[in-house]
C-alpha cells in the first residue's frame, strides 16, 4: 500500500511538469512558425533595401536563428524528431557537394561563399517543412507569403512608369534580390497562382479576395514591367496549369482571360518588341550571350562531368572555357541562364542528380496533396512552382531562396495534411 501511494504520489507530482514542457513545446513551435512565415515573406519585401536604416538589424539572420533556436527546443522540450524525408537527403546530397566542392573547385574562395549560402537554404527548407506544421499553419504562411508579392510587383512597375531603377534603359526593377529583372519576374510568377487561388477558392472572405486581386494585377504589372521574356513563359504557363489544376473551373477559366486581357490591353509596345525577339535569336544580343554561356556550361560538362568546377566558380572558369572574347559578355554576368546546365557546371553529376531529385519529389508531394484537406492550396503551389522552373530555363539560377520556400510548401501540403 506504501508503495502504491508513493507511486500514485510521484505520477500528480509530475503532470503539471509534463503540462509545463507541453506548453514551452507549443510556443516554441509558434515560435518558430512565425519566424519562418515573416523571414519567406521578407523575400519579397526586401526591407532592408527599402529602408536602409534597418540594414544594420540584420532582421534575416535575426529571423532565421530564432525560427531555428525554437526549432531545437521543441524537439529537445518533446523528443518529437525532426522530419526529413528522402527529399531531404537528396538536397543532402547536392549541399554535401557544394560544401566540399572548395576542394577540387578552380576557385576555392567563390566556392566557399557559395557553399555557405546553399547550406542556408538547406537549413530554411527544413525550417519550412517543420515549423509550418498544421494546415491553418501553411495557409496563414501561403497568404504572407503571397500577400507580401504585392510590394515588389506594384514597386517594380511604379519604378518602371517613372522611369526610376532602369536596367538597359526600359527594364523595371525591384529592389534587394529582386534588382535583377530577370530573378524579379520569376519571383513574381511564383506568387501568382497562390494569389489566383485566394481570389476564387472556397472559403476565402471578400477582403483577402479583393486584395488577392490587386495583388494579382500588380504581379502582372511587375513582369510585364520587367520586360523578361523568360518571365513572360512562366507567366503564361503558371496561369495555364492553374486553370487546368482548378476545381472551379469556370471562374479559373474567368480569371485568366481577365489577365490575358490585360496584358493584351496594357502591355506596353516595348514589351511585345521584346518577346518577339525570342525567335531572332542571332538578332539579339541577349539571346545570343545565354547561347555562348550554355556552350561554356556544356564544355565544363564534357571536361568535368562528375563534379564540375565548384561552387560559384562559373565565373572563374569562363576565362579557361569560353569559345569567345569573354568581354563581350560582360554584360551577362556570367552565369548559364539555366539552373539544370549551371548546376551541371558547377557541381556535376553529382549535383545535378541531388538537386533535381529534391525538386522532382517536391512536386511529386504537390500533385498527391491536389485531393487531400489542403488540396486548393497544394494546386496553387504545383502551378507557382511549375512556372517558376519554366522560368528558370530561361533566367535560371541556383541561388534561390524562393525556389526552397516553394518546395517546402510542397512538401507541407503532402505530410502536414489528411488525405480524403
Amino acid at each position: 500500500m506504501h508503495r502504491l501511494a508513493g507511486v500514485q504520489t510521484a505520477t500528480l507530482q509530475g503532470v503539471p511538469e509534463v503540462a509545463a514542457r507541453r506548453w514551452q513545446a507549443e510556443k516554441a513551435a509558434q515560435l518558430a512558425f512565425f519566424a519562418t512565415a515573416l523571414f519567406a515573406a521578407q523575400l519579397y519585401l526586401s526591407p532592408a533595401s527599402w529602408f536602409p536604416v534597418l540594414e544594420p538589424l540584420h532582421h534575416a539572420a535575426i529571423l532565421s536563428v530564432v525560427g531555428l533556436a525554437a526549432l531545437f527546443l521543441r524537439r529537445v522540450l518533446t523528443n518529437r524528431p525532426i522530419w526529413m524525408g528522402w527529399r531531404t537527403a537528396l538536397l543532402a546530397v547536392y549541399a554535401g557537394a557544394a560544401v566540399l566542392s572548395p576542394m577540387w573547385s578552380i576557385s576555392p574562395a567563390a566556392s566557399t561563399a557559395g557553399a555557405l549560402e546553399v547550406v542556408k537554404h538547406f537549413l530554411f527548407f527544413l525550417a519550412v517543412a517543420n515549423a509550418i506544421d498544421t494546415p491553418r499553419r501553411l495557409r496563414i504562411a501561403l497568404g504572407m507569403y503571397a500577400l507580401a508579392a504585392i510590394v515588389p510587383g506594384w514597386g517594380t512597375f511604379n519604378n518602371w512608369i517613372h522611369d526610376e531603377l532602369l536596367v538597359d534603359g526600359f527594364r523595371g526593377r525591384w529592389l534587394g534580390v529582386l534588382g535583377d529583372p530577370n530573378h524579379d519576374s520569376m519571383a513574381l510568377v511564383g506568387a501568382l497562382p497562390l494569389l489566383l487561388f485566394f481570389i476564387i477558392g472556397r472559403g476565402h472572405k471578400w477582403p483577402l479576395r479583393i486584395v488577392a486581386a490587386v495583388g494579382s494585377a500588380g504581379c502582372i504589372a511587375g513582369i510585364i514591367a520587367t520586360h523578361s521574356r523568360g518571365g513572360s513563359i512562366g507567366l503564361a504557363v503558371a496561369v495555364v496549369i492553374w486553370a487546368m489544376l482548378s476545381k472551379r473551373k469556370a471562374l479559373a477559366g474567368a480569371a485568366v482571360m481577365a489577365a490575358l486581357a490585360g496584358v493584351l490591353v496594357f502591355a506596353p509596345s516595348s514589351f511585345w518588341a521584346r518577346n518577339e525577339t525570342t525567335a531572332l535569336g542571332g538578332e539579339d544580343q541577349s539571346i545570343q550571350g545565354r547561347l555562348e554561356a550554355w556552350q561554356v556550361a556544356a564544355r565544363i560538362l564534357r571536361e568535368r562531368p562528375v563534379l564540375g568546377v565548384g561552387q560559384n566558380a562559373f565565373l572563374a572558369s569562363w576565362s579557361e572555357y569560353a569559345p569567345i572574347d569573354s568581354d563581350r559578355l560582360f554584360g551577362h554576368r556570367y552565369v548559364a541562364h539555366n539552373i539544370v546546365l549551371e548546376v551541371l557546371g558547377q557541381l556535376g553529376l553529382v549535383g545535378v542528380f541531388g538537386l533535381l531529385g529534391f525538386i522532382g519529389i517536391a512536386l511529386w508531394s504537390a500533385w498527391r496533396a491536389r485531393d487531400g484537406e489542403l488540396g486548393g492550396e497544394a494546386r496553387a503551389v504545383l502551378a507557382s512552382l511549375i512556372g517558376y522552373l519554366v522560368c528558370q530555363m530561361f533566367s535560371g539560377y541556383s541561388m534561390s531562396w524562393y525556389l526552397y520556400a516553394l518546395c517546402g510548401f510542397a512538401t507541407c501540403c503532402q505530410i502536414w495534411s489528411k488525405p480524403r
